[in-house]
């Protein structure tokens, strides 16, 4: 494996290591797809994925609208498709979101009883305002 130079060997492997990581975090979503697009409702999942910056206004568009997905399987389908292209951010925001609206489906994924009320992303990014670290339940 060729690296540029400019990288130190210390950094490739630490990166390697975290998107082997991420793999394994979606295959577990993965693992349980079809009843999650079944029973997830999209549009009450986007206005927090939206509020923690995973997806923006177009996303949740194509998401909620687009006649491309007439099913709301589809659509939830296509919502975790477009979070797995967001890479870990958009799994910490998926659960979160589960944690917050599905419970039950929380549990199955982590094994752990929900108990976060405040997001854990929220605020990470440097914005020209202020975000409330804590959603609303």
């Amino acid at each position: 494996l060729l690296r540029p130079s400019c990288i130190p060997e210390k950094e490739i492997c630490l990166a390697t290591v975290e998107e082997e990581e991420e793999v394994v975090l979606w295959e577990k979503i993965e693992s349980v797809r079809h009843e999650l697009t079944r029973s997830l409702n999209p549009a009450k999942l986007t206005p927090y994925l939206r509020q923690c910056r995973v997806i923006d206004e177009q996303d949740e568009e194509e998401v909620l609208s687009s006649c491309r997905f007439p099913y709301k399987s589809n659509r939830t389908g296509h919502l975790m498709d477009i979070l797995r292209c967001r890479g870990k951010r958009g799994y910490e925001a998926f659960l979160e979101s589960l944690e917050f609206y599905y419970p039950e489906h929380f549990i199955r994924l982590t094994g752990r009883e929900p108990a976060q009320r405040c997001s854990m992303i929220l605020g990470r990014d440097t914005t020209p305002f202020s975000l409330p670290s804590c959603a609303v339940a």
